[in-house]
């Protein structure tokens, strides 16, 4: 599935434009006409691809655009303008696509193609564990830090990222919770819930409850919770035999 928020201060144009994309096969889409709550939104959602007007009223669509790599690198960015003067400044950003209006239905087609391109690539080079270094990658701007398996607590999933908890930081991975989840379960990882997954050997107390409320007590005093549908597996991995 492709999140795409489009950014038009006219309310009727990004209507418009967010209804074509929800029609296309694999697609959902948002839109936002008031600028000034874009950062929040994209801070609150996950998104992959922005299309993003130039000519608004406050913050310009070229500088909100810098704002919004700043919280996700990887957003694919696409203006849609009516303002052709502005395409050598966007591609510098660089943005995946410059659409001057009005947009035809091809030349929407072409670009969203594009975009199912483009993000294919960037699941595939951001979602797993380095087969080569057995390290994990998590880019942020002009950054990427590598992280050890051995050294995370505990996986939580949060949109189109995972939340990974060591002992004195957090990352944010742009990947895929499942397939990361089952990446690291050969290396003692294993979900106890559908949004969670822990290191094993880091867990200190399973504590239970007659209710759906189990939770492990981990190193540090984090907490994951445990859903009826891994109780079972849960209590026999920790207590040492394997799940049938």
């Amino acid at each position: 599935m492709i999140r795409a928020l489009v950014i038009d201060d006219e309310t009727i144009i990004a209507e418009d434009l967010a209804l074509q994309l929800c029609e296309r096969v694999g697609w959902q889409a948002d839109h936002c006409s008031d600028p000034t709550h874009v950062l929040g939104t994209v801070k609150q959602q996950a998104y992959d691809v922005c299309f993003l007007d130039i000519e608004m009223p406050g913050q310009g669509g070229l500088q909100l655009a810098e704002s919004i790599r700043e919280i996700d690198p990887n957003m694919i960015i696409l203006f849609a303008t009516a303002y052709a003067e502005h395409a050598a400044t966007a591609y510098r950003l660089p943005a995946a696509d410059y659409l001057v209006k009005p947009i035809s239905g091809g030349i929407l087609d072409e670009a969203c193609c594009r975009v199912e391109a483009l993000h294919k690539t960037l699941q595939a080079s951001g979602d797993a564990l380095d087969k080569t270094t057995n390290l994990i990658a998590v880019k942020s701007v002009g950054r990427t830090d590598y992280i050890k398996p051995a050294n995370i607590i505990m996986g939580q999933a949060a949109g189109n990222y995972v939340r990974l908890h060591c002992r004195d930081k957090e990352y944010l991975h742009r990947c895929s919770f499942n397939e990361l989840a089952a990446q690291l379960e050969p290396q003692g990882f294993l979900k106890c819930h559908r949004s969670f997954f822990v290191k094993a050997n880091k867990v200190v107390s399973f504590i239970r409850t007659l209710n759906d409320g189990d939770e492990l007590i981990l190193e540090g005093g984090q907490r994951a919770p445990v859903s009826q549908s891994h109780r079972k597996a849960i209590d026999e991995i920790l207590s040492g035999s394997k799940p049938a």
